[in-house]
């Protein structure tokens, strides 16, 4: 079997799936060139129609086009499930390496934007040095050079490859140096970027004898019974452009970004601000709700692309142009000197591709990654009473404060420790604390009354309701501890939490309390 990008493809059709041309240009053939072609217009590919389905009878003549019909429901349904709710990517193999002065890739599967399976089965090879020169005639330096030393000339050059080899082609060797007495073409560095990606290709394959009308003059008496899917090669200049879906969701999760004039964006963050406003122990099932709002507001929005007056393929989710999967970026070091090109340095980066990984690795992701974003399962509560915050009220000149708990306090247990209030002056001054002269409990013991000496003595008021310490407020049915505002964390039978609450009263002064 003959590697694409080296004269042969598997089916033998005689067709290039890869190449050495330019390095703007894909180095296979594009659609329409020949009997091999990328794309779901080539022309020789299979047919790919998810909502058109073969209904029969019996009896019923069935021709070619029922045939295309057959099999091209299940494999557009397949196309549509990949592409749409996998996407593109690497799903093994498929390395990219140096090796001397070839750039190799290693076989491999794949899945392009449009959901079709890109199959790699021999090693691909690239001439760097060829590589080199076409892209330093496409971008020709802008004079003047960055210069350089001119480096020695070896009897043989390390990175040359094939050029320097026995036998090699005159295209691989070096152009000839300046006479003796010509003025050299100062030498001069330069960066090339390119990406490395992986398109489909199919080829026709196999010729069989085929009917033919005896009147058609361009009749074929044999034709191809086989279509080989295949992945073509290719260094761009360019990347295509990668398809991220739910934008919401991916900034709720912190993967995006919300730019100006991003109204998504914007309402994910506010999603993301309230969903932290949660307490811990229940910030998961906000999260998830804040994640399903979001999710199908992105599913709403989605639609497929496509090209203006292009039919195929139908409803997928990238163009053509963009279905092209990356698999690594390509950065060489070069220099020109005397009509001459060197490579100097090759970096190959593949973190630039994207993994699809299977369902089960995913879930035991998910699991592995539970206990730090939820942190560890909390100790169910004990059912102590809490604060019902919005039932704060003062009267009598801030001098009473009354609150309700969600459950009845057992008899006895409002002792003057149990609630502290402390006030902070907005002048400076300092904290205060602020006698608590007695608390009373309602008869059905849902309401608690705290009496003090006097007002508050400033402005800002903090009050403690205690559900730690030696004598916090305590439950009466069941006998737990107070357990701290209402949503707060699980208390326990036995230590619950404290409530505070801090509100600024309006500027004042009792009789009983004078001021410097």
């Amino acid at each position: 079997m003959t590697a694409l990008g080296t004269g042969g493809t598997p089916c033998g059709c005689g067709c290039t799936g890869g190449g050495t041309s330019a390095p703007d240009l894909p180095t296979g053939p594009s659609p329409g060139s020949g009997p091999c072609g990328p794309g779901p217009c080539g022309g020789e590919e299979l047919p790919a129609n998810p909502f058109l389905a073969l209904r029969v009878a019996f009896g019923m003549l069935l021709g070619e086009d029922d045939f295309r019909v057959l099999m091209g429901n299940p494999r557009g349904k397949l196309m549509l499930h990949n592409a749409w709710l996998h996407g593109p990517g690497v799903i093994w193999g498929l390395g990219v390496a140096r090796d001397g002065d070839e750039l190799a890739v290693l076989p491999g599967l794949a899945v392009d934007g449009l959901g079709r399976e890109l199959s790699l089965d021999a090693r691909w090879c690239l001439s760097l040095t060829q590589w080199a020169r076409d892209w330093a005639e496409q971008h020709p330096a802008d004079p003047p050079a960055e210069p350089a030393a001119r480096p020695a000339e070896p009897a043989a050059h390390p990175t040359a490859g094939p050029a320097d080899r026995p036998g090699a082609r005159p295209a691989d060797r070096p152009a000839a140096h300046p006479a003796v007495g010509e003025e050299p073409c100062p030498p001069c560095r330069r960066t090339a970027e390119a990406w490395i990606v992986a398109e489909f290709a199919s080829c026709p394959d196999r010729p069989v004898p085929a009917l033919a009308d005896p009147c058609d003059v361009t009749r074929r008496h044999d034709d191809f019974s086989r279509t080989v899917e295949t992945a073509a090669v290719t260094v761009r200049s360019r990347p295509p452009e990668p398809w991220r879906p739910y934008h919401r969701v991916r900034v709720l999760l912190g993967l995006d970004e919300a730019g100006e004039g991003d109204a998504a964006g914007r309402e994910a963050l506010r999603e993301a601000a309230e969903v932290a406003r949660v307490p811990a122990h229940l910030r998961a099932p906000a999260l998830l709700a804040a994640f399903r709002r979001l999710a199908a507001a992105d599913a709403t929005e989605q639609a497929p692309r496509c090209e203006e007056g292009d039919a195929c393929p139908p409803r997928a989710p990238v163009t053509e142009e963009h279905a092209a999967v990356v698999l690594a970026r390509l950065t060489v070091e070069l220099t020109e000197y005397d009509g001459c090109v060197r490579v100097d340095d090759v970096r190959i980066d593949p973190s630039v591709r994207t993994a699809v990984l299977p369902t089960t690795t995913l879930q035991e992701l998910a699991c592995g990654l539970a206990p730090g974003l939820v942190g560890a399962l909390p100790e169910a509560d004990a059912g102590g009473p809490r604060l019902i915050r919005d039932s704060l009220a003062w009267s009598r000149e801030h001098t009473v404060l009354t609150f309700d708990v969600t459950a009845p306090l057992a008899p006895g247990c409002a002792e003057p420790g149990g609630v502290e209030i402390t006030s902070l002056s907005d002048t400076g001054r300092g904290w205060a604390t602020d006698e608590v002269a007695g608390i009373g409990i309602s008869a059905d013991g849902r309401r608690v009354r705290v009496d003090l000496d006097q007002r508050p003595a400033y402005e800002t008021v903090r009050i403690r309701i205690r559900g730690t310490g030696p004598t916090p407020l305590y439950g009466d049915a069941p006998r737990a501890p107070f357990a701290g505002p209402d949503g707060g964390p699980p208390g326990t039978l036995d230590e619950g939490h404290d409530a505070v609450v801090t509100v600024h009263l309006p500027r004042g002064t009792a009789p009983e309390r004078t001021e410097e």
